[in-house]
This record gives C-alpha cells, sequence and structure tokens, in this order.
C-alpha cells in the first residue's frame, strides 16, 4: 500500500503550475479584469499566442471570420477559456513519453485527455444548458493522478496488467487493491496542489464512481465528465488496459435526461473535432512524431 506521505512527495516534484497561468487565473477570477489584462499576459509567451489563435479559428468554435490578433481571440472565446487554453499547454508539458505502471505512450493519454474535455463540453451543449464553470479543463485533468501513482504501478506491474486482463475488475477497483488508493483519488490532491477551483479535483476524484458524489460536489460537472470518460474509451479514444469495458452509469444518463443511443450519437460527431483540438493543443514534449 502507498503512504499518504510518499503520494504527496511525488506530486510535489510534478512541475509547479507557471506564473503565467496563475496570473490569468486571478484574471478569470476577478470581475474588473478586461481582455487588455489578459493580452498583457498572453503577448510575451508566442507559444501561448499561437494556441489561442488556433483555437479561436478552429471548427470547433465555427468562427465566420478570421481571427488575427490576441485581444479579437480573448473576445470572441472569453477569459475563461484563454485560461484553459493555458493551463491545457501546461498539462501536456508534464507528460512522460510514456505514463509508467500504466505503460501508455504519451500521445494516446494526451488525445483521451482532449477527447473528455471536448465531449463534456459537447454533452452540455446537446442537453440544451450552459456548462458549468471549467468543464473543458475538468475533462482534460480528470486522470491527472496517472501521472504520480503510475510509477508506484511499476512495482506491482504484472499483477496490474493480470488482473486487468483476467478478473472482471474495473482499473480503480484494481488500483486500490494493489495500492490503497487511485488515481481518481490522487488527481484531486494534484488539483488542489496546483491550486486548481475545488470543483476540477471533484470531477478527478468522482468520475469513475459518480453514484457515490457527496453533498456540495457539483454533480452535473462530475457527472459529464464521467459520461464523456466512457464515451471516449467507446470511439477508440483510451488510454488504459480493460478500456473496453467501460459503460456510462445508468444513474448518470437518468441524471441527464439523455439515452445511451444518443449519447453515442453526440460523441461519433465530435471526432474529427477532437482530433482537430488534439494539433491545435500540440503533442506533450514526449509524445511519438
Amino acid at each position: 500500500m502507498i503512504n499518504k506521505a510518499d503520494i504527496v512527495a511525488r506530486i510535489r516534484n510534478l512541475p509547479t503550475m507557471p506564473g503565467a497561468v496563475v496570473r490569468l487565473f486571478a484574471l478569470a477570477k476577478d470581475e474588473s479584469s478586461n481582455a487588455g489584462d489578459f493580452e498583457q499576459v498572453i503577448r510575451p509567451d508566442p507559444a501561448m499566442t499561437a494556441n489561442l489563435l488556433r483555437l479561436a479559428n478552429s471548427a470547433y468554435f465555427g468562427c465566420r471570420r478570421q481571427v488575427t490578433s490576441v485581444r479579437q481571440a480573448i473576445t470572441l472565446l472569453g477569459v475563461e477559456r484563454v485560461f484553459e487554453i493555458a493551463s491545457g499547454a501546461f498539462f501536456a508539458r508534464t507528460m512522460p513519453a510514456r505514463l509508467p505502471g500504466y505503460d501508455v505512450p504519451a500521445d494516446a493519454f494526451w488525445t483521451h485527455c482532449i477527447a473528455v474535455a471536448a465531449l463534456s463540453e459537447r454533452l452540455a451543449k446537446e442537453l440544451g444548458f450552459e456548462a458549468p464553470s471549467l468543464t473543458f479543463t475538468a475533462g482534460l485533468l480528470h486522470d491527472a493522478g496517472k501521472l504520480v501513482i503510475g510509477s508506484f504501478l511499476l512495482e506491482e506491474s504484472e499483477r496490474f496488467v493480470s488482473s486487468l486482463r483476467v478478473e472482471d475488475a474495473t482499473l480503480v477497483e484494481v488500483e486500490r487493491r494493489l495500492l490503497g488508493t487511485d488515481h481518481a483519488e490522487v488527481g484531486a490532491l494534484v488539483a488542489e496542489s496546483w491550486d486548481l477551483p475545488p470543483a476540477i479535483g471533484w470531477a478527478a476524484q468522482w468520475h469513475h464512481l459518480p453514484g457515490g458524489i457527496p453533498e456540495g460536489v457539483d454533480r452535473m460537472l462530475v457527472d459529464l465528465v464521467h459520461a464523456a470518460d466512457c464515451l471516449a474509451h467507446s470511439l477508440g479514444f483510451g488510454a488504459d488496459v480493460g478500456e473496453l469495458s467501460r459503460r456510462v452509469d445508468p444513474l448518470v444518463t437518468e441524471r441527464l435526461g439523455i439515452k445511451a443511443r444518443r449519447l453515442e450519437r453526440v460523441a461519433s460527431e465530435l471526432i474529427d473535432q477532437i482530433g482537430e483540438m488534439g494539433k491545435i493543443f500540440g503533442q506533450p514534449p514526449g509524445a511519438r512524431t
């Protein structure tokens, strides 16, 4: 079993959130901030500027005219989206070439994260309501805990893979049996260490167990990320052994008021845009080329 102190120590070894991302998050929370404030943070960062303009001109947003300036992109996308782009680029840079323990290539893991982020937002739109705040980021970071506990799984790699392939057990069940914790629980600790909004940590912690959501947690956000995670695997945007066994919890489809068949249709319509989003954000540094 993993000692919690060891987990905390491993989390502290993760890269810290860049100052620019921290400033953007502060601005996003500040009601008196404006597009000019965001532009001052973004302009000195060529990579962030390029990502912002590529996203503003992507089919994902369907803008009918060419977006050519940072200020124009901020106005079109909104301040929250700007923070999401910046935090997404940071998250990509934290990934090793392969996730230890899971033995998953960085590009496969990253594509899965992008798929869950995009599907979470699209499901909210399909249901006819405004997506909860930072839905895209919550979907993108839902598996952040794997960056930490993967190295602990290396010592149990043979039992880990064997259990998933032979037994009728979920990924989280096997992780907890071998390590005493799971990537979802640790993901909440990672979000907290990066000083992200509590809702992002909640989505990470409960995305495999939406039936156990406690009072005070944004149930809608967790349900969207859970459904999107399952759909991403069903479409082939997965990054785990045993991923084909994923199914959307019936409780979630009931709470969202949407049938599984409709979920699958919505997901299939987004396949091309998921690929485009992956290109916009770019591949993690260690990904295959």
